[in-house]
């Protein structure tokens, strides 16, 4: 299922255009430098007014509304800062029980742009505008009336159209939780019995991966790839894949929650990347969370990124308005800053054969007391304690460049924390980050969302990410990269 409008490329050149960030993956310690290494709640109040829509024989379940603790308690072992928990009611929605399948999304749009082929696996490789037209296609092919309204990056959103739509964040957490209050919807831990994901590293694993103390905490399968929609068991609510398989765009832009706003939120009026939900086949079980949430730029396409739709139990009343707020200056010839962190090497070779093409200033990461003994467990350690490393040098006049070029190796599916450091010291607004990353087969992990969210006011580009050393096609493989985001070799 799924509309396409294709994915949007901004180029550097007489115009600073850029294509896609790299969305959500998930990604572990190997390779080029590396680690990677329910109870009830209470009953949901049931909102009045569930007349069955038109066409509701399109196979969608109703999911009677309610109020319900959105976000992680404070107790809740890595969550983030972005979930501070706070009441919201959602009113009663009609949600498909499945993630949108390739052959409904080729069947509207005309194409497949997934990377796993299979017509019942899920659509993947997908924008969020992607999956907004997709919806609007769907509506009008059944005599519905579309929801959406786009205008160029900016859309917007009738809530009293009876067409089908993404999910709002709010609606996405209400439904995965299934009026339970734990971790997952299982309960406190999962395992890939339940779920798609890199099952070689289940909740809390950063804790025990070196000394392993939490019999809960136990490995499972890493299938590697998406698998059918209504494969494995649904939730409480019927519902299949709510986490992993593919991660699922939802409707807002991403921002801090508002937490007065507690009725039918939709994200912020703006911004520049939108949220996704439930994590995807080859990410750690910690971002298959309910509360956790994943920022993308919204002309991204990775291949663990999809969706599901929905449509009102009643027609809604006004209309959001929301507008693509990053403004990235034009320029024909851009500064370009390729600065990256670097353990064991990889990350510095893609680093230098970048900077020789593009004739970018290199600038390397480096702490002010570097990384020593078993990395597997001083990286973690770090990592666990939310340790940003002090840092031994650092960029002059970062103002002048308008293009970052940031290599990492994946660790613990995330960025090394120096790297945290260095973005945390600069204002990178109106300026493109693009992402490379060396890795041991877990790819980037989650480190795209971090980046954006640590990051914001700054475009996130398509990434690149290689195993190892990226072996002997990797300087052809970099200048197809650079070229795709607008980059010419000198």
């Amino acid at each position: 299922m799924k509309a396409g409008k294709k994915a949007k490329m901004i180029t550097l050149a007489a115009t600073l255009v850029c294509l896609a960030a790299v969305g959500t993956s998930i990604y572990f310690f190997t390779g080029e430098e590396e680690p990677e290494v329910s109870e009830t709640a209470p009953e949901s109040e049931t909102s009045a007014g569930n007349e069955e829509p038109e066409n509701s024989s399109d196979g969608l379940i109703l999911i009677s509304g309610g109020t319900f603790s959105m976000g992680s308690p404070s107790s809740e072992r890595q969550r983030q800062e972005d979930e501070i928990q706070h009441d919201v009611t959602v009113s009663s929605f009609y949600i498909d029980p499945y993630e949108v399948t390739q052959s409904d999304y080729a069947a509207i749009m005309g194409e497949n742009p997934s990377h796993f082929t299979g017509e019942n696996l899920p659509v993947e490789n997908v924008t969020w505008y992607d999956a907004v037209e997709y919806c609007n296609r769907l509506s009008e092919s059944r005599g519905l009336t579309p929801v959406y309204t786009i205008d160029g990056n900016a859309v917007s959103w009738d809530r009293s159209a009876n067409g089908y739509r993404l999910l709002t964040e709010a609606e996405w957490e209400y439904a995965a939780r299934a009026n339970t209050v734990t971790v997952f919807h299982d309960g406190d831990q999962i395992t890939s019995d339940n779920a798609n994901f890199e099952g070689s590293y289940p909740y809390l694993i950063e804790e025990n991966y070196v000394n392993h103390h939490d019999s809960s905490v136990v490995t499972s399968r890493n299938r590697g790839e998406t698998i059918a929609v209504d494969s494995l068991s649904p939730n409480q609510f019927g519902l299949y894949n709510m986490y992993g398989n593919v991660s699922e765009w939802c409707f807002d832009y991403y921002g801090a929650y508002d937490v007065a706003q507690a009725t039918d939120p939709a994200g912020a009026a703006g911004g520049s990347f939108r949220v996704n939900r439930g994590g995807g086949y080859n990410d750690f079980a910690k971002q298959l969370r309910s509360a956790y949430r994943s920022a993308t730029t919204p002309d991204t396409t990775e291949q663990n990124l999809g969706f599901r739709i929905a449509r009102n139990a009643k027609a809604g009343e006004g209309v959001v308005e929301t507008t693509y707020t990053l403004n990235i200056p034009a320029t024909e010839n851009p500064r370009i800053l390729v600065a990256y962190f670097s353990y064991s090497g990889n990350t510095e070779n893609g680093a230098q054969i970048i900077a020789d093409m593009t004739g970018g200033d290199l600038f390397e990461i480096q702490m002010e007391h570097p990384y020593n003994g078993n990395i597997y467990e001083v990286s973690q350690a770090d990592l666990n304690n939310d340790v940003h490393p002090a840092l031994a040098s650092h960029v002059e006049n970062m103002e002048q460049y308008d293009v970052i070029i940031l290599g990492y190796p994946t660790w613990w599916s995330t960025m090394p924390m120096p790297v945290f450091t260095f973005l945390e010291e600069y204002d990178f607004s109106g300026k493109t980050i693009l992402p490379f990353s060396s890795n041991g087969g877990t790819r980037f992990g989650d480190s795209i969302s971090d980046l954006s969210k640590t990051a914001q006011g700054a475009y996130v580009g398509q990434g690149f990410e290689y195993e190892y050393s990226g072996g002997r096609g990797l300087s052809d493989n970099l200048n197809e990269w650079l070229t795709l985001n607008g980059i010419e070799a000198r």
